[in-house]
C-alpha cells in the first residue's frame, strides 16, 4: 500500500516538473515571438524600398524562391549625406563589397569631386548626383561610371553618423596628426595619440581634409573609421546592448537590405579579422575646369582596380 501512495506522489511531482518545463517553453516562445514582431517592426523604419525593387514582407519571412540570398560578389552603396543645405549632397561615396568565393571583404572609395557623367545632367562631379536626383540617380551614376551592379544601399547623415557613434559609446582610435579647422559651419579641433571619440570628434576625425594629402587623406581616415566602426558595432558588448542601440539606428540609418539578409551579414563579419579587409580608393588627377577643381578620372586603373575588387568571380556566408 504504501508502494502504491509513494508512486502516486512521484507521478504527481513528475507531471508537476513537466507542467513547470512547458510554462517556461510557453514563456520563452511568447517572448522570441513579441522580439520578433518588435525587431520587425522597427526594421520597417530602416528599410527603405526604392520603386521597382523586390522585398518586404516575403523576404523577411524567407519565402523568396532563392536558396541564397548573396550574390557571389555583393556590391552595398554606403552614402554619408550632407543634410545641412536644402539641396543634400553625398559628402562619403564608398561600396562594400563581399566577395563570397574568395573570402574577401573590400572598401572602395569614391572621391567626391570626381568628375563622372551623371545621366540627365553631363559631366560633374559625382557627389552632386544626389542633389539632382536622390538616391536613385545616385546609384545609377555609380553603377554606370563603374559598369557594376549595385546590390544594396545604406545612407545616413551627419547626424546619424554622430548619434550612431554615441550610441556604440564613442570609439577608440589613433589620430595621427594634430587636426585643426576653424570653418563658418565646422570646427576641428583633434590632438594626435591613442583616443576615445564621440559622436561629434569622430565626425570632426572623418571631415578634416586641411593638410597636403586634402581629399584623399579624409577619404582614407574615412575607410579606416569604417573599419573600427564595423568592429565596434559587433563586439559583444554592443550586441548585448541590440535592443537599446537599433531603435536608435532607426531614426538615422535607411538601407533597402531585408532584415533577414542583414542579420546574416552581420553574422557572418563577426568572425572577419578587420585588418585585412582590403581599402581602396579610386584614382584622379587634379584638374580646374571654368574654375571648379576636379578629379579626372585615371581609366585604366579604375577599370584595373574594378575587375580586381568588385566584378571579380573568384566570407563564406
Amino acid at each position: 500500500m504504501n508502494s502504491d501512495i509513494t508512486f502516486v506522489r512521484g507521478s504527481k511531482k513528475k507531471a508537476k516538473k513537466s507542467n513547470v518545463f512547458l510554462y517556461i517553453v510557453i514563456i520563452l516562445t511568447a517572448l522570441l515571438a513579441l522580439l520578433a514582431i518588435w525587431l520587425k517592426f522597427t526594421w520597417d523604419e530602416i528599410f527603405l524600398q526604392l520603386p521597382g525593387e523586390r522585398g518586404g514582407v516575403a523576404a523577411f519571412l524567407g519565402t523568396e524562391k532563392e536558396k541564397d540570398p548573396f550574390p557571389d560578389i555583393m556590391n552595398v552603396l554606403i552614402l554619408g549625406l550632407d543634410t545641412r543645405d536644402a539641396a543634400a549632397r553625398a559628402d562619403t561615396i564608398m561600396l562594400l563589397s563581399l566577395n563570397k568565393k574568395t573570402g574577401e571583404i573590400n572598401i572602395i572609395s569614391v572621391p567626391r569631386d570626381m568628375r563622372v557623367e551623371i545621366p540627365g545632367y553631363g559631366l560633374d562631379k559625382i557627389n552632386h548626383a544626389y542633389a539632382f536626383g536622390g538616391l536613385p540617380l545616385a546609384r545609377q551614376t555609380v553603377e554606370d561610371f563603374l559598369d557594376i551592379k549595385v546590390d544594396h544601399y545604406i545612407t545616413t547623415g551627419f547626424e546619424g553618423f554622430v548619434n550612431i557613434v554615441d550610441i556604440l559609446g564613442g570609439v577608440e582610435l589613433e589620430v595621427e596628426k594634430e587636426m585643426r579647422y576653424y570653418g563658418i559651419d565646422v570646427t576641428i579641433k583633434l590632438d594626435p595619440g591613442m583616443q576615445y571619440l564621440d559622436g561629434e570628434k569622430a565626425l570632426e576625425y572623418v571631415r578634416w581634409r586641411s593638410d597636403s594629402e586634402a581629399d584623399l587623406g579624409r577619404v582614407r581616415r574615412q575607410q579606416h573609421f569604417l573599419k573600427v566602426l564595423l568592429q565596434e558595432m559587433i563586439a559583444f558588448k554592443n550586441i548585448l546592448r541590440f535592443p537599446q542601440i537599433l531603435p536608435e539606428v532607426a531614426q538615422n540609418v535607411k538601407t533597402d537590405m531585408e532584415l533577414n539578409k542583414a542579420l546574416k551579414l552581420a553574422n557572418a563579419l563577426k568572425n572577419v579579422e578587420f585588418e585585412e579587409i582590403n581599402t581602396v580608393t579610386l584614382p584622379g588627377r587634379d584638374s580646374k575646369i571654368e574654375g571648379i577643381s576636379y578629379l579626372i578620372p585615371v581609366e585604366q586603373e579604375i577599370r584595373e582596380l574594378v575587375d580586381r575588387y568588385l566584378k571579380d568571380t573568384a566570407v563564406q556566408f
